[in-house]
């Protein structure tokens, strides 16, 4: 799932943090920050403020329920193009 490039991070970061199960950011190159990782959230705020690095990565979350819960932060089916 595409983060929306005009994310509110630190409003995305405090729900994942009411998530059930994990949620990472996958980058390009297959690494998976752990979003409930403080280390991975300072790596994460600095990927968002790079909008190339931004669009390239992923949202996975390991609880299908969490991504109704960040819905409202991921890009829908006809915007990831």
């Amino acid at each position: 799932m595409k983060l929306n490039p005009n994310v509110n991070v630190v409003a995305f970061l405090q729900d994942v943090s009411t998530c059930k199960g994990q949620v990472f950011f996958s980058t390009q190159e297959g690494d998976l920050l752990n979003l409930s990782s403080t280390l991975s959230q300072y790596v994460f705020a600095v990927i968002t403020a790079k909008p190339e690095l931004l669009e390239t990565g992923q949202i996975v979350c390991t609880e299908p329920s969490d991504a109704t819960v960040l819905n409202a932060y991921l890009m829908g089916e006809d915007e990831n193009g």
